[in-house]
């Protein structure tokens, strides 16, 4: 364990941080071994889950073989900070022949029938009262009758598209970039959390009322706004609702010129700040940040880009790549256009980072590059957008994905990710790949966390929101996956890339049942008396070769998937980036996957090396130690261990997978292999 990666936590009353191996509480505070601390954040992380001695060992030891004295020594320290503590802070258990429980406490929550003062540094609190004051963080807690009120939850503000009142079409992206330009600096308050732009646009173009758009959205607070252009001078008019009560908070109107224009939106962000501070508390506020300044022009070009390049990835989810090339093409213009008036825009780079990573364009998607130097020529773009802003946390992001993609360089990509949430914790795609991350190292329960942000910030954006189903499946949770998964087709029957994805999970369960009902939802709900697309049909086709070889009947499959990877192989470099709304190299995990559970465990091994080669672990559920790892003929193949230990960074995976497999934050075998390592 890399004790310098990991985050400040809270047990209790108790303030841990492990980088500088100290633990505080108010008024004192005290000084960790490093072994101490290691365990202490592996049980910390196991929410109260018991953790065998083996994950111990393992995790804070290296797997070395330590005498029982080393752990209980370890434990006699934990529980005297516990105790020096008084039951605040957290109750370590001993389960026998089994391992260790960590329970946090509640801080400050009075422990019934002690009756003896707790001494905290100066300060002594009286444990039996019915009235208690602890003093945490420098603010004052009052407790009554023993319990501490629950802490609130952020409070949720969506800011709507502003209204373009220019009477010029053409005027339109300056008011809708003058609201993602107050809502970025919105998005850096602590307690304040921003519904993503992708679902506002998309509600607000419904016609709804604001108690009807805030409902959806899950908002407490809806913030408005109208942009006036004439000639060389703006008016931004700003109003905030409450929704639910149907009343006007608070409106502004702000004056300037056109050539001052980031200068008039810094003070529209700091007004709408202002008027939000009494709503959760000015203790929890930052001031906003100072916006870089960006030529009007290349404002404008961006905020469209933008939206052209979610046009994209959803279109080519639901099969309309036609749509989505366009759309991509266009955002590369008013990239490169941006990019032309400033060479130095970060926003402009990192949409040219992600249509070159993705190979989106025409014209990128006939160059014949691998799909590993599209993402290293990505990888320079997004340095270069660090370069001109280090402190970027959209660029610190796309980094942060690039290491966990392409370069498996876990920990660096979780602080990347940790360092663009502190800047954002309102960053969409921030939580997004850091839940993914979290996921493959087998911290599943972690991820979900980031997951459920997802989906809270960008509740219509489908892309994003399948981030929710997968972590649910690998955390456990498989029937609360299922039900968002069905959610998710009923809303878009035409999601090839969804209704594949439920298939696979079924193959690599075995279960018969379930494919049977896949299909029977596809044929007999979704496309009922309706023409299905070919994709659809085609996965219906696939679903009855997969229950045949389930049955032991896997020619058809094997067809299916060796015409498959003979088309991918035809198409060399000139293959495109992606494919079916996947990356072209995930394809061959998955058709590893269809050989694997049709029985041809030779044709599975080597197009399972080929995925890892071009750094794909695409069905995370796969992985060792998964909730659906390669079926058993597979691995028990020494072919297969080889694999996951024939790099460095692979094994790490599965360490951690292993240690988190065994600390119950994720779902699955739990094999004692001593080939594993």
């Amino acid at each position: 364990m890399d004790l310098a990666a990991e985050a400040t936590f809270h047990l209790g009353v108790l303030e841990v941080f492990p980088p500088a191996c100290m633990a505080a509480w108010p008024g004192d505070r005290q000084v960790l071994q490093p072994r101490v601390m290691q365990v202490l954040v592996v049980l910390a992380k196991a929410q109260g889950a018991v953790v065998s001695r083996e994950a111990l060992i393992l995790e804070c030891w290296d797997g070395r073989f330590v005498g029982d004295d080393a752990i209980t020594r370890v434990m006699v320290q934990l529980r005297r900070l516990a105790n020096r503590l008084d039951g605040l802070a957290y109750e370590l258990e001993t389960i026998p022949r089994v391992g260790y429980r960590l329970t946090p406490a509640k801080a400050g929550v009075v422990v019934e029938g002690r009756r003896k003062p707790l001494r905290i540094g100066r300060r002594t609190v009286l444990a039996g009262s019915a009235l208690v004051t602890v003093l945490a963080g420098g603010a004052a807690v009052l407790l009554r009758g023993g319990k501490r009120p629950a802490p609130h939850e952020p409070l949720t503000l969506a800011v709507l598209p502003f209204t373009n009142l220019s009477g010029d079409p053409q005027a339109a992206y300056l008011s809708m970039g003058a609201s993602r330009a107050v809502r970025d600096a919105l998005c850096r308050v602590g307690g304040l959390r921003i519904i993503a732009d992708t679902s506002s646009s998309s509600l607000s173009e419904e016609k709804l009322s604001g108690a009807e758009i805030a409902s959806r959205l899950g908002a407490d607070l809806l913030l408005s706004g109208a942009v006036t252009e004439s000639a060389d001078l703006v008016r931004i008019s700003l109003e905030l609702v409450d929704p639910k009560a149907g009343v006007e908070v608070w409106s502004q109107t702000q004056d300037g010129r056109v050539d001052d224009l980031f200068h008039l939106l810094d003070a529209a962000s700091a007004a709408a700040l202002e008027a939000l501070s009494g709503r959760i508390g000015p203790d929890r506020l930052r001031a906003p940040p100072a916006l870089r300044a960006r030529d009007p022009r290349v404002f404008r070009n961006v905020m469209q880009a933008e939206d052209l390049l979610e046009r994209s990835r959803t279109s080519r989810m639901v099969g309309r790549d036609a749509e989505g090339l366009d759309a991509a093409d266009h955002a590369w213009d008013l990239a490169q256009a941006a990019l032309r008036t400033d060479p130095g825009d970060v926003g402009a780079m990192l949409i040219v980072a992600n249509l070159t990573r993705n190979g989106w364009t025409r014209a990128l998607a006939a160059k014949p590059v691998t799909a590993a130097e599209r993402a290293a020529a990505a990888a320079d773009i997004i340095r270069r957008a660090l370069v001109s802003d280090p402190n970027d946390p959209a660029a610190l992001t796309a980094l942060g994905d690039y290491y966990r993609r392409f370069e498996w360089r876990w920990a660096e990509t979780e602080n990347l990710f940790r360092r663009a949430l502190a800047a954002n914790p309102n960053l969409t795609e921030a939580h997004w790949a850091f839940g993914y991350e979290l996921a493959e190292l087998g911290r599943a329960r972690e991820g979900l966390v980031h997951a459920r942000e997802v989906f809270r910030l960008d509740p219509e954006n489908p892309y994003h929101r399948v981030a929710l189903p997968r972590l649910l499946y690998l955390a456990g949770e498989r029937d609360a996956a299922l039900k968002r998964y069905d959610v998710e087709l009923a809303a878009g029957p035409a999601n090839a890339f969804l209704i594949r994805e439920v298939y696979l999970m079924h193959l690599a369960e075995e279960n018969l049942g379930a494919l049977r009902g896949l299909k029977a939802k596809v044929t007999d709900q979704l496309w009922r008396g309706r023409r299905m697309p070919p994709a659809i049909a085609a996965l219906v086709t696939r679903t009855d070769a997969a229950l045949a070889a389930l049955r032991g009947a896997p020619a058809a499959l094997l067809a299916l998937v060796d015409a498959d990877v003979a088309a991918f192989d035809g198409g060399g470099k000139s293959a495109a980036a992606t494919q079916q709304g996947r990356a072209s190299v995930d394809l061959l995990f998955i058709y590893a996957m269809e050989y694997a559970w049709s029985g041809a465990t030779d044709r599975a091994l080597d197009l399972l090396a080929r995925a890892l080669a071009a750094r794909s672990l695409y069905w995370v559920g796969s992985l060792p130690y998964g909730p659906t790892e390669f079926p058993e003929p597979m691995r028990s193949d020494p072919r297969y261990i080889a694999l996951w230990r024939s790099d460095a960074r692979l094994a790490e995976l599965i360490k951690s997978r292993r240690a988190c497999r065994a600390a119950g934050q994720t779902t699955g075998a739990f094999k004692r292999d001593p080939d594993w390592g």
